[in-house]
């Protein structure tokens, strides 16, 4: 692999953050926080601006913008009227590609629309939103690099049952920005950070996730799909999960403590423990299959019979 956030990355004092699906949850809380900093401007984005009245509409270092991650003509025209705002001094210094939503239920009964709305959404919307921030990061003389938050997930990483789509879009959203990470030359001081998330306190499962119509094959309670949903109930009504400035808090200060930019950010500590579960789990497995693995290694390590 070829190594990428090579240098420490300094956030400039008068840093533009553009932020997309700040309606609610980890969105909101990132836009409020930046429009807390003085010298910081936000572009704050959602589909439907209205949801970004909580925002300030006389503070010139605002741009509160319509959004669709899923339309290519709006990411262009989010992105030209940025430029128009702030004019000759226009530059993106970080992005945090948060906008999605969960296509939950039984894989087997969802439809084509649904399952390519859901990728055409969370990713290939973050594909849109990065390359045209790159193109504005590499160009720019004064301000040239940035950091882009590319928001996945715990599920990006580990995956449950009756998520498949979302998680064929967040395992996507990984592999991709491992991937153009490794594009970028040094000098263009352009940082990826993928963002893995665990329980976060935001209204997600209400507002931002759509479900598939039931399949009566997989409707028992002793269906796997049936038994992670009980426990996902479960735990939200335990209140499980930490508040969303928290994710604010932690991007900010990676950004700007003038360090390397890490290319994976797991948050909580159980996305932690459950990554790691992940990966150790992987190394067994392998352990398991390494003799049937080496093909290249001449004669079979197992009998033919």
């Amino acid at each position: 692999m070829n190594p990428v956030n090579q240098t420490p990355y300094q956030l400039p004092a008068d840093a533009t953050w553009l932020i997309t699906g700040c309606s609610s949850g980890i969105g909101r809380a990132i836009a409020e926080f930046i429009a807390s900093k003085p010298n910081q401007r936000l572009v704050a984005t959602a589909r439907n601006p209205s949801s970004l009245g909580y925002l300030s509409d006389s503070n010139t270092n605002i741009l509160k913008l319509a959004l669709d991650v899923a339309s290519p003509t709006s990411v262009e025209n989010a992105f030209k009227a940025a430029a128009a705002h702030f004019g000759a001094s226009f530059h993106i210094d970080v992005v945090v590609n948060n906008a999605g939503y969960s296509l939950a239920g039984d894989t087997e009964a969802a439809t084509e629309e649904e399952t390519h709305n859901e990728l055409e959404t969370n990713f290939f919307g973050t594909v849109r939103v990065t390359m045209a921030a790159v193109k504005v990061m590499r160009q720019h003389k004064e301000h040239r690099g940035g950091v882009i938050y590319n928001i996945s997930s715990i599920a990006g990483v580990c995956a449950f049952p009756g998520h498949a789509f979302y998680h064929a879009g967040k395992f996507a959203v990984e592999g991709w920005s491992e991937s153009v990470a490794q594009e970028m030359h040094p000098d263009w001081n352009i940082n990826f950070c993928i963002v893995e998330p665990g329980a976060i306190k935001t209204n997600f499962e209400f507002s931002s996730m759509k479900h598939t119509k039931p399949h009566e094959a997989y409707a028992g309670e002793d269906m796997p799909a049936r038994k992670m949903d009980a426990f996902v109930k479960e735990h939200l009504h335990a209140g499980v999960g930490v508040e969303p400035i928290a994710v604010a808090r932690v991007l900010y200060h990676v950004a700007d403590r003038g360090e390397k930019v890490p290319l994976h950010l797991p948050l909580t500590a159980t996305a932690i423990q459950l990554i790691t579960m992940k990966l150790q789990g992987r190394l067994e497995e392998l352990e398991t299959v390494k003799d049937l693995s080496a093909i290249d290694k001449g004669e079979p390590q197992f009998k033919l019979h």
